[in-house]
């Protein structure tokens, strides 16, 4: 976290193959997902992007939303997707989760992205974490020079919805 807030971070980037890199995710986590019984569905763009990125940054990112879309999920499925948008004027990609899970209240919606912010719940077990993963999942992709936004809907599930450059240009 402190790395994060400082300007020591510096991401490492490099051009990563995003359907590989993908499907190494979707492998990484499959055991996960198939232990409690859910389907880690994947939609990948025809075309296969190249992405200058920080595959390890991207790595922990998206290895830390599907691990909360596994913990909040009981039933269902979760798909993987990425395709070509445009973002910031220029070429770039959109990787989304997509999850059938319980979804979030819209309380928690506004204060998602803040340091020690936790779902509410009745549930012993549901009181999991520190509050600060998607705190850092927030600035790590900032770093990256993308944005992430998302939806979700009590009972009917949360989509995180990931954007970045085809290639990161200094400002």
């Amino acid at each position: 976290m402190a790395e994060l807030e400082s300007d020591s971070f510096e991401p490492e980037f490099e051009l990563v193959e995003m359907t590989n890199f993908l499907g190494e995710i979707k492998k990484l986590m499959s055991p996960s997902v198939m232990e409690k019984g859910l389907e880690l569905r994947s939609e990948f763009a025809s075309a296969n992007l190249l992405v200058q990125t920080d595959k390890s940054r991207l790595q922990h990112i998206l290895i830390n939303i599907i691990t909360n879309a596994i913990k909040y999920t009981e039933t269902g499925s979760i798909l993987l997707a990425y395709k070509a948008v445009y973002f910031q004027r220029r070429l770039g990609i959109e990787i989304s989760i997509e999850d059938t899970g319980r979804g979030m209240s819209e309380e928690f919606q506004k204060v998602l992205f803040r340091e020690f912010s936790r779902e509410e719940s009745n549930s012993e077990k549901d009181q999991q974490g520190t509050g600060l993963g998607m705190v850092i999942v927030k600035r790590m992709i900032e770093k990256l020079g993308g944005e992430i936004t998302f939806e979700s809907q009590r009972d009917a599930g949360s989509r995180f919805i990931i954007r970045l450059p085809l290639r990161f240009l200094k400002k």
